[in-house]
C-alpha cells in the first residue's frame, strides 16, 4: 500500500501518469480523507456526521457542501466521542409521494421530541412505536433506523444488507439508518457507517431526521477525460 499526503486539487496531467503508474505496484492509494482503488478507480471522500463530544454535541455536517465527480463515493461517519449519540443520513427525492412525505414529516416530530433527554429515549421510542402504534407505519419506523431505500412511490421498503447505496437519482427515500460512534452501538444496531456511490451528475439535499438543522448538500459533476484525475 502506498500512502501519499495531498491536501489540494491536481488534475495536472503528470499526477494521472503517476496514478497510473502506481496501479502496477499497489492495488490501493490511501489519500487523507480519500481512497483510490485502481482496477476501476473509485475516489472515496470523507465526511463527518457531527462532531463534539458528551457535554457539546455539534449537530452539523463537515463538510456541509461536498463536490465530487460521477461514480465516486461519500462515506460518512460519527465521530462524536463520550457517548452514544446518533445521526442519520436521509435522501429524500422530489418525486417522494404525499404519503410519504406526510410519514416523514411525523417520524422525524417524534424522533426530535425523543431527543430531549438520554438517548436512551430514542431506543425506547424504537421498541415502543415497532410493538404496534397506529399513528405509524410500523415497516417505515424500522427503515428510519436501518439503512434503506424507496424506489416507488409508496412505502415499499427495501432494507440494504450492508450500510451502502449505488445512487441514481431517482429515490424516493434514502436512509442510513442511526450511525452511531465507533463503538458505542447500543444492543440491536451495528451501523458506525453509511456509504453512497453517485452514477448521476446533480445535487443531491440530504439531511439527518434527528436534528432539523442538520443539512447537507453533495454536488456530483460529469466524469473528467482519463488524463484529468481531480481529488476533491
Amino acid at each position: 500500500m502506498v500512502s501519499i499526503n495531498v491536501n489540494y486539487e491536481i488534475t495536472i496531467t503528470a499526477f494521472a501518469i503517476l496514478l497510473i503508474f502506481l496501479a502496477f505496484i499497489s492495488p490501493t492509494l490511501i489519500i487523507p480523507g480519500h481512497a483510490v482503488h485502481f482496477g476501476k478507480i473509485t475516489i472515496i471522500t470523507n465526511v463527518d456526521a457531527g462532531r463534539g463530544n458528551s457535554s457539546h454535541f455539534i449537530n452539523k455536517f463537515f463538510p456541509t457542501n461536498q463536490e465530487i465527480n460521477v461514480n465516486s463515493t461519500v462515506k460518512w461517519m460519527n465521530p462524536t466521542v463520550g457517548e452514544p449519540y446518533p445521526h442519520t443520513i436521509t435522501f429524500i427525492g422530489n418525486q417522494s409521494s404525499s404519503l410519504l412525505k406526510s410519514e416523514i414529516s411525523n417520524i422525524t416530530r417524534l424522533l426530535q421530541s425523543a431527543t430531549v433527554g438520554p438517548v436512551t429515549n430514542l431506543i425506547k421510542f424504537y421498541n415502543d412505536s415497532t410493538i404496534g402504534n397506529d399513528n405509524l407505519d410500523e415497516n417505515f419506523v424500522r427503515s428510519v433506523f436501518f439503512p434503506s431505500v424507496i424506489n416507488s412511490s409508496g412505502l415499499d421498503v427495501t432494507y440494504l444488507v450492508a450500510p451502502s447505496h449505488h445512487m441514481t437519482g431517482n429515490e424516493s427515500f434514502l436512509n442510513s439508518g442511526f450511525i452511531w460512534p465507533e463503538g458505542q452501538t447500543p444492543n440491536g444496531f451495528y451501523m458506525t457507517s453509511f456509504s453512497v456511490t453517485f452514477l448521476n451528475p446533480g445535487t443531491y439535499h440530504y439531511k439527518c431526521l434527528i436534528h432539523p438543522d442538520m443539512n447537507g448538500t453533495i454536488t456530483v459533476k460529469p466524469a473528467q477525460n482519463p488524463f484529468g484525475i481531480k481529488i476533491n
